[in-house]
């Protein structure tokens, strides 16, 4: 086999690697930065010392490829799922609420049976529920926004406040008018038309990089690889035979086999057009989508549960990171993330007008956040958290135009919004395109 180089170490990227590592091929991962994990890390806060995540994640049990990552490199246990699926919700009018679907039932009378309980919707908006499996079998239209294809399911106004909406923000990061229909089809399918707990919800009990850096690392150096941090690549140059990668510090390093796993951006100053130009203009229209992040500390516990949905406000969800972090890793008493997804209209506002916000939102649900002293904050922009494309365009497929040049990343075309599932599938699906060359 021949010498492969991964361009990226974020999920991707480390899923190729790693993939590649296990079957024996000779394999080089370069990385920009002086550590992997791409738009998923952890970092320490200066003040506090605390552990603060770039964004907060939640996991779905039907992740099944990002599960078998971390088995593979020895975290999987630091994942905490739900034993059943639960979701307690906050909302400055109706108050507390829960939506919870029972085990015992089979999709959807498990759905039904959830919302009929959920205090948020009334009965006549559950009633098109019935119809969910039939449409979730469609094949939809490329061009369906999320909200026309819930209009088209006769899904009530009250439902999509309360559920359809916050959804299709937290799992897709794009609102409805915008999103892309198929990518909720297929969260949907995933989470409840697959294993039977596929829809239950955890969490990492440690920040992300802590999560899975090191441990990643490990795994690829004792298997063979090698991690060449800050090294960054400037052109990808293919011939015939080969791929000649152009460096920024100026060496010039050839490779039998390339898989990119950066970002659509990074990947679209590489290449060239005369080269690869039907990839080149679809790079091109891909636009970021922010995720916003307020992490608060107070001099009490403000909410008893591991997580909250918001309804009703601007930030969409509430993490307890005492109760998330356990003594796995540093989160002090009182320390608070709040989470705003498709953030546009909050990303260019002040630091002081975000936690004014925040602050406002967790006065409106939790009354004793009107008790609680605020003494630190720290507001995290992740201005691309995820790449979205023009309903009009498909997305790029792990071949390239050259037999010798692979794709990997979450936005590529894995019939999947851009979640870490998607970067590990899209990295398994490259490191196996590699294998079969």
């Amino acid at each position: 086999m021949k010498q492969v180089t991964v361009i990226g170490g974020g999920f991707a990227g480390l899923a190729a690697t790693i993939r590649l590592c296990e079957s024996g091929v000779p394999v080089t991962l370069l990385e920009r930065r002086q550590h992997i994990g791409g738009r998923t890390f952890s970092f320490t806060d200066p003040t506090t010392g605390d552990t603060l995540d770039n964004g907060q994640h939640l996991f779905m049990r039907c992740y099944r490829q990002t599960r078998d990552l971390l088995q593979r490199i020895g975290v999987h246990d630091d994942l905490v799922f739900q034993p059943h699926f639960k979701i307690n919700f906050r909302h400055p009018v109706t108050g507390s609420s829960q939506l919870a679907f029972p085990s015992y039932l089979p999709a959807p009378l498990n759905l039904l049976a959830g919302f009929l309980r959920f205090k948020e919707v009334k009965w006549r908006d559950i009633l098109p529920l019935r119809t969910l499996k039939k449409e979730l079998k469609k094949d939809l239209p490329q061009e369906l926004t999320v909200s026309h294809w819930l209009n088209q399911c006769r899904q009530t106004s009250r439902m999509c406040q309360a559920f359809w909406n916050p959804l299709c923000i937290a799992a897709l990061n794009e609102p409805p008018e915008a999103a892309n229909a198929r990518h909720l089809q297929a969260v949907l399918k995933e989470a409840f038309l697959g294993e039977p707990d596929g829809a239950l919800l955890g969490y990492a009990r440690k920040g992300l990089s802590n999560l899975f850096a090191k441990c990643a690392e490990n795994y690829i150096l004792n298997r063979g690889g090698q991690i060449k941090y800050g090294t960054a690549v400037n052109a990808i140059d293919p011939t015939t035979e080969s791929i000649n990668l152009h460096l920024r510090s100026g060496d010039p390093l050839k490779t039998g086999i390339c898989i990119s796993a950066v970002a659509p951006p990074a990947l679209a100053r590489m290449i060239s057009p005369n080269t690869f130009l039907s990839l080149h203009t679809t790079l091109q229209q891909f636009y970021p989508s922010p995720i916003l992040s307020v992490n608060l500390w107070f001099n009490q516990s403000v909410m008893e549960e591991p997580l909250c949905g918001l309804l009703g406000t601007t930030m969409e969800w509430a993490f307890n990171k005492p109760l998330i972090y356990g003594e796995h890793d540093r989160a002090a008493p009182g320390h608070l993330t709040l989470v705003a997804s498709a953030a546009r209209n909050l990303v260019n506002r002040t630091n002081d007008d975000i936690i004014s916000l925040a602050q406002d939102d967790l006065n409106s649900v939790f009354p004793k956040a009107k008790r609680a002293k605020l003494h630190h904050a720290k507001v995290v922009r992740e201005r691309a958290a995820t790449y979205t494309l023009p309903l009009t365009c498909q997305a790029p497929d792990t071949q390239t135009e050259h037999p010798h040049f692979f794709l990997a990343g979450d936005w590529t075309n894995t019939g999947l919004p851009g979640t870490i599932e998607s970067a590990v599938r899209s990295g398994y699906a490259a490191a196996d395109a590699v294998l079969s060359t």
